[in-house]
């Protein structure tokens, strides 16, 4: 005699092959993207090694890291940073004009062949720097890079860095003042006047 087979059966079987294939389909994903984050720390690893490297005063690592068609964007330079040429001179040009530079990495996040960068540059300004003379004042900076690899070295990057912040530390411009600040020396100026007319009146 035959057995007639419960529907319920086919069900159970049903939902058992598509909890299978659901659980197959979510490891290769999870592999996929565990391939894709997996790159991003080489990345970080090479940005952060031109850093540190470089304004230490290491030009091995530039010639290891940079591609020969690297072009930077910088917003201290009239036109981009080309070459490896170019990105050495342009390093060497603020090695010049500050000593003792160091660069400390802050934060970095990666994707895909992007990373970008946060950190904080210091050195002493013992160096000419656009016209501005040797001050022998300490100075600390801030930027953020956002750079782009390919094959293992650098082609393109794009910093911003607080310029402004550089000139007033230097003394090259003054500082900018909160409305507070300015009435107060608005009144500093008033007394300095007052005591003039009263020294010109005697």
């Amino acid at each position: 005699m035959l057995r007639r087979r419960r529907p319920g059966r086919k069900r159970k079987t049903a939902f058992a092959l598509t909890g299978i294939s659901a659980a197959v389909v979510s490891a290769l994903g999870f592999r996929r993207r565990r391939a894709k984050t997996g790159a991003a720390p080489d990345n970080k690893a090479i940005i952060r090694q031109l850093f540190e490297g470089t304004w230490a005063g290491d030009p091995d690592v530039t010639d290891r890291y940079v591609a020969p068609t690297y072009i930077g964007y910088e917003p201290s330079q009239e036109s981009p940073i080309e070459g490896i040429d170019g990105f050495k001179a342009f390093i060497q040009r603020f090695r010049d004009s500050f000593s003792n530079t160091h660069v400390t990495i802050e934060e970095q996040i990666a994707e895909d062949d992007t990373v970008a960068t946060r950190w904080t540059g210091r050195g002493t300004h013992t160096g000419e720097i656009s016209g501005i003379a040797p001050t022998g004042k300490d100075v600390t900076i801030t930027g953020v890079s956002i750079s782009r690899i390919e094959n293992g070295k650098l082609v393109e990057d794009h910093t911003t860095w607080d310029t402004l912040g550089l000139l007033v530390q230097l003394g090259a411009i003054p500082a900018i003042r909160t409305p507070e600040q300015q009435q107060e020396h608005f009144h500093e100026h008033e007394h300095e006047h007052e005591h003039e007319h009263e020294h010109q009146a005697y």
